[in-house]
């Protein structure tokens, strides 16, 4: 997808979010640093207000949100992908997390969702105490009208696509 594209389509789905409920009573908000093929939703820091930022850590086969401050905190991780640095006093627990923006490969629009196939968000979200609204967000191109469902699949609250 042309950079201008992608950045239009960004736009567009963040201000979506940013127009909803969950987003506007939110106090803590899970992000992700995205790849090139994903909607960037940092976007929304432009629209941050008061609220806490948390970024996804991948440690051994879990992963943690961790409190970042401003985007220029997140470290480049093994995989090439944007990361807060491992610190245990800025770990958010999953109960304190309001609304987690979640990315994937391929998302259904009643809230299925593919990811890249290590399952570190399947897990995440599997934990007892998560009481988050999930939102998926992906490209157009990116929404399939059927995805294998599996008891371990956690379906979003809501899907933006752009």
């Amino acid at each position: 997808m042309p950079p201008g594209i992608r950045a239009e389509k960004s736009a567009r789905l963040c201000e979506a979010i940013a127009a909803t409920e969950a987003w506007q009573t939110a106090r803590t908000v899970g992000f992700f640093a995205p790849l090139p093929d994903e909607p960037n939703v940092e976007l929304l820091w432009a629209v941050l207000g008061e609220r806490t930022v948390c970024y996804p850590r991948v440690t051994g086969e879990d992963m943690v949100f961790i409190r970042v401050p401003d985007r220029s905190a997140l470290i480049t991780s093994r995989w090439n992908l944007l990361e807060p640095p491992h610190r245990e006093d800025d770990c958010v627990p999953p109960g304190a997390l309001d609304l987690i923006l979640v990315p994937g490969m391929a998302f259904t629009a009643d809230g299925h969702r593919m990811g890249r196939g290590r399952g570190y968000y399947d897990r995440y979200l599997a934990q007892p105490g998560i009481r988050a609204t999930l939102f998926g967000v992906a490209f157009s191109e990116q929404r399939v009208p059927t995805l294998p469902v599996e008891n371990h699949d956690i379906p979003m609250t809501r899907v933006f696509f752009a």
